[in-house]
């Protein structure tokens, strides 16, 4: 997830300008005139990945040994929440976003949402309560090559400075995906892992159990 503390890129919005909401909107969604004009300004365009779903059981029945790891870091819920999505609630969440004490907080339509422990536990079931603020990237037994080099399945002909998933173990290569369109979203480059990616790979190959709702507010 981009930083929040830094000023928001403003977007190029194609075709003509968006209108702007009738009054009546602006007293349901924006606390006043300058809140809207804001939001149309850096926010209104701006792009929401898609959410992702998948069915553990199925990988399970077709021989995939991954779901059991994925399931002993508590992720099952999570990785299978399914239903209808909202991107304009959610570009009103990020566009007035804060952190308060590392977790992630705003206001839309007049409610307050923290995706703090309690929220994040009741809803996508993830592990944690940050009640110990845990660093969730901080294992002094993590070496990224290595790491990386037990995925692969030719570890001899692998290129070792970019981190691409594709010459990965199948169970390997799914767990690098799911990282990058489902635990750690970005919107490009998902063939390539960063330092975080394997980071998270280790701990999930490892089954060492660490606080998601760290690692989803980071």
């Amino acid at each position: 997830m981009a930083s929040l503390s830094k000023r928001p890129r403003k977007l190029e919005v194609r075709g003509s300008k968006r209108p702007l909401p009738s009054g009546q909107l602006i007293t349901k969604w924006f606390a006043d005139e300058k809140a809207q004009e804001y939001y149309f300004e850096w926010y209104a365009g701006r792009r929401i990945i898609p959410p992702k779903t998948l069915k553990l059981d199925w990988f399970k029945n077709e021989g995939f040994s991954f779901p059991t790891l994925l399931e002993h870091q508590e992720l099952k819920a999570f990785l299978e929440m399914d239903g209808p999505y909202y991107p304009e609630l959610i570009r009103l969440f990020l566009c007035f976003a804060s952190t308060n004490e590392g977790v992630m907080q705003s206001v839309v339509k007049g409610k307050l949402i923290k995706l703090d422990g309690p929220t994040l536990k009741a809803a996508p079931g993830l592990s944690g309560t940050r009640a110990e603020k845990p660093h969730p990237f901080n294992f002094g037994d993590f070496e990224e090559l290595t790491t990386f080099r037990d995925c692969q399945r030719v570890p001899s002909n692998t290129n070792y400075e970019k981190f691409l998933a594709g010459g990965m173990k199948k169970n390997s290569r799914l767990i690098s995906f799911i990282i990058a369109w489902m635990l750690k979203p970005r919107l490009h480059n998902h063939a390539q892992m960063s330092r975080d990616d394997i980071l998270l790979m280790h701990v999930i190959k490892k089954k060492i159990k660490i606080d998601w709702v760290s690692v989803m507010n980071n």
